[in-house]
């Protein structure tokens, strides 16, 4: 019943309004399209497939069991839907893209949960929204795990490292994370969430707080990769 009414009120809002891809600006059918932009300008997003190759990429930049990625970060296309999702004011994009990722990707070991890596309090204040936070529980939607977005915590607020070379990622991200002792629990398999894999300084670091409380960390999840 639920199902039939969500179906009816958007095809009568897309009688009312159509939908355009927020790419081309062509009319797509509000079931074919991924968080707003049509199936063919997916395709040049240089989308991963769940193979060993994307795996091989992704591990030479962070080395995990499980890994799940989305597209190429590309200035001409995909750089754009991040900025959406970063500071764009629409937390339904990037839930949406979360839910898209985890039916491309098998799920996770039994067992596991997704904890997202935290931003600080001030830079959240600003967006209002958590994109990794929001990320994660669109994929959980579907894979049916757990999300700890409490479990992780960023201990210092510093500019973005957008552009910064690896050795200046991982001196900036030194002493960065903690973590919330209460909330943590040794039987869990972790798999870290973030937006964006640049040179995996991010990762590590989140992972090397994690692992000090006893954590084991076996996989991680970034929608785009540089």
């Amino acid at each position: 019943m639920i199902f039939t009414l969500n179906f009816l009120s958007q095809a009568l809002l897309e009688g009312i309004a159509p939908l355009t891809c927020l790419k081309c600006a062509e009319p797509i059918p509000f079931e074919s399209h991924v968080a707003g932009v049509c199936s063919f300008c997916v395709m040049n997003w240089g989308v991963f497939e769940s193979d060993m190759t994307s795996i091989t990429l992704f591990r030479e930049r962070f080395y995990v069991e499980w890994i799940a990625v989305g597209f190429r970060l590309r200035e001409s296309g995909t750089s754009a839907i991040i900025h959406r999702c970063k500071y764009g004011g629409d937390p339904k994009c990037i839930k949406k893209l979360g839910r898209w990722m985890a039916r491309r990707w098998p799920s996770p070991p039994s067992g596991s949960v997704l904890i997202p890596i935290p931003i600080h309090w001030k830079r959240r204040l600003q967006r209002g929204y958590n994109q990794a936070k929001l990320f994660a529980e669109g994929m959980a939607e579907v894979w049916e795990v757990e999300v700890d977005s409490g479990a992780l915590l960023r201990l210092k607020h510093g500019k973005s490292l957008t552009g910064s070379s690896r050795k200046g990622r991982g001196e900036a991200l030194k002493k960065t994370f903690g973590c919330h002792h209460k909330m943590m629990s040794d039987q869990r398999l972790v798999i870290l969430v973030d937006d964006v894999l640049t040179t995996g300084a991010t990762l590590r670091a989140c992972r090397d707080a994690l692992e000090k409380q006893g954590q084991k960390v076996v996989g991680a999840v970034v929608l785009a990769m540089a």
